[in-house]
This record gives structure tokens, sequence and C-alpha cells, in this order.
């Protein structure tokens, strides 16, 4: 009999780490600003066949785990009783797609699922663990009996469209509303899913990002794309921050959503301006960059997004040969400014508050102003 706890070394996936931040509060719910003429959610009902699943995803009209799908997959032995509760007949949950503007479907409620039946169509990994079928471990998809192909190929799985004809924001607030999995996606996974285009692609790319990596003392892209929305937190900040409102998550939302109109040139200036940004915060802070210093502990380990935001925009607006030949006092100045206790506040308490906001930027303007860095003032918000 098989020792079913014995795997291959390359049955082994690999697991992801998730990185550590200084926590943030949850935003207060805010009523969306809707004509009730355009408050409209149009739905589709369709029996999707498993059969067709693989020719779908492979000619792009439904879109599953992008080429970063490295981030969240099920391990085998999950996977395998999915297929096995298939073959059984078992019910699965009903799976939400969102249509997208060129007419494909982009998976938002049941991406673990579709993925893992993919996967095994693609004879990818074997079937382990099983209780029900133990007959059937160790196949692959093309090691199953014709009967068993033709029973997995034909079951059919309930799902329902949420049509593009849909108000965009009463379709995000629907998207978040469905998202049940055991394992929710957070904010930044689910515009993943909805907002597929070129910044979308150029945030993936530059999360892999060595510099960026070094400076959070991780070794590669994080497991709920937290790095995904730092990326994106920076570009809406820099780009559109007087139009913020105090929703940091409805605006980093936009944001995304006016990127997939991007041209070339202007994704090109996006991926320079981070680039050089983040090359500036390296060669200034080392392994200290976007971290709280306080006298009691120092240099704190975990991220401040705060300061992130704070640092980042500033250094994108000031020239690197300036940024570099101060570095000893720009380290000074951020050990200074964070004693400040309204400094502090902003960074520690109600850090998406449109005042906090302004408030650290204006504390960390003066604290560089008075080491000879000036960069231009900045609005938050009207």
């Amino acid at each position: 009999m098989l020792d079913n706890n014995v795997l291959s070394g390359q049955e082994e996936e690999e697991e992801l780490a998730e990185e550590q931040f200084e926590p943030e509060e949850e935003e207060d719910i805010e009523a969306l600003d809707i004509p009730a003429k355009d408050r409209k959610l149009v739905t589709h009902p369709y029996d999707f066949i498993i059969r067709s699943l693989k020719t779908q995803v492979d000619d792009g009209s439904l879109i599953l785990a992008d080429k970063f799908q490295r981030r969240h997959v099920w391990d085998y032995a999950k996977s395998s009783r999915l297929i096995e509760s298939i073959l059984l007949n078992v019910p699965i949950p009903v799976c939400y797609f969102a249509e997208l503007p060129d007419g494909s479907y982009s998976v938002i409620d049941g991406q673990q699922r579709l993925t893992a039946i993919y996967r095994f169509l693609s004879n990818e990994y074997p079937l382990r663990r099983l209780k029900i079928l133990p007959e059937l471990n160790r196949k692959k998809f093309d090691d199953l009996d014709p009967v068993y192909q033709r029973l997995l190929n034909s079951r059919a799985i309930r799902c329902i469209i949420i049509l593009k004809e849909s108000h965009p924001d009463i379709k995000f607030d629907v998207f978040e509303r469905l998202n049940t999995g055991f394992v929710p996606l957070n904010a930044q996974e689910l515009r993943n899913c909805v907002y597929r285009g070129k910044l979308n692609d150029l945030i993936h790319e530059l999360s892999d990002d060595k510099v960026f990596q070094t400076a959070r003392d991780v070794t590669d892209i994080d497991k709920r794309m937290q790095d995904c929305e730092l990326i994106l937190r920076f570009f809406s900040f820099h780009f559109n921050l007087p139009e913020y409102r105090g929703n940091l998550a409805r605006f980093l939302d936009k944001y995304l959503e006016i990127g997939l109109n991007f041209d070339e040139e202007t994704i090109k200036k996006h991926r320079d301006l981070f680039r050089k940004t983040i090359d500036d915060v390296y060669a200034v802070f080392e392994e200290r960059s976007f971290r709280r210093y306080t006298r009691d502990v120092g240099w704190e380990k975990s991220i401040n997004r705060a300061i992130y935001d704070v640092v980042m925009l500033s250094f994108a607006r000031l020239p690197s040969d300036e940024i570099r030949s101060k570095k000893t006092e720009i380290i000074e100045a951020l050990k200074l400014v964070c004693q400040d206790p309204e400094f502090s506040e902003a960074i520690t308490s109600s850090t998406k508050n449109k005042d906090r906001i302004q408030n650290r930027l204006d504390k960390w303007r003066a604290a560089l102003a008075g080491i000879g860095l000036e960069f231009p003032y900045i609005k938050v918000g009207q």
C-alpha cells in the first residue's frame, strides 16, 4: 500500500512569505455617491462545463491566476480533494466572474478551485491523500482511466457573471461581498483580478525589483501582494494626491482603473520614477528603509507605510545627487522628526485620514528643508 505522506521533491510546493507591516486601522465604511438611475448590477448565470476550462484559459477568454500565480496556490492535497469531490458529484460552490472590457472573464470568487482543476487537467500534479477513491492516488489526469477522465470533463460548475454594464463602484462593492474564500482576497488581490492591464503588469514587474525587496528585508515577492499595494500607493499619491478624499481603498482602486488606459510612454514614466526613487531610498537608508525610529527601540523591524509615503514622495521630487550627498543628514532628520509628537501620531494613528497625511508630509518637508533639501509643497485633497 502506498504511503500517501511521502512526496517526491517535484510534488512539494514552495510557500512564499507574508511580509510584516505596522498595522493600519480599518477605514470607515463610506456611502457610495451614485445617482439612483445608475445603481445597477447586471448578472448572467452560466453553467461552466469542465471540459472547456483548459481551452478557455489557454485562449485567454477566462483569466485565472496570471503569470504571478505563485502568490497564492492551493497545495496538492487540497487540490486533490476537490478533484475527488467533483468525481463523486459533490456540489461545488458557485463561482463568480467579472466581465472585462474586452469580453473576457476574470475569476473573482472561485480562483483557487478553478486553478486547481486547470492544473490537474494540464497534468501538473498527481492526486494524493484521497479517502474515498484511494485507487486514484499518484495518478495525474493522463493516467486516469478514460471513464474517470470523461466523468471529470462532463461535470458542470454553476457560475454567475457580473457583466461589464454594471456600475463600476457597485460592481467592486459586490466583489468584496462575494469574496468568501477560505483565505479571502485582500483589497490588492481583488484589484489584481478586476483591473488587469499595463499598469497592473508594471506593478507586478516592479514587485520583483531586487532593490525594492532588499530595502524591505525580503528575498521574494509577497504572498498576499502587499508589495504591489505599496507600489500602487506610491503611484496614486505621487500623481493623484490632490484627488484624495480620505478613502484609501477606493482611491487606489480608481488609480489602477485609470491605468487601464495608460500608453507605453506613461508606463515608462511610472517605471523610471519608481526605480529612481527606490534606488535613492536604499542608497540612503539601506536596511532602515521605511522604518520608524524610537529612542527606546531604535529602528523598528516592521515597515511603516506612512513613513514609506513621505519618504517616497519626497525622494521622487528631489535630484538623486542632492539626496545621496546628504545621506547622514537625512537619516538624522528622520530620527529627529520621529520624536515629534504630532509626526509620531500621524504615522501611527488614523494614518489614512487626509489631515494626518498632510501633517506628516508637512513635518517631513520641514525636516528636509532644515538640512537644505527643498521640494514643492504637496496638497492632499482639495
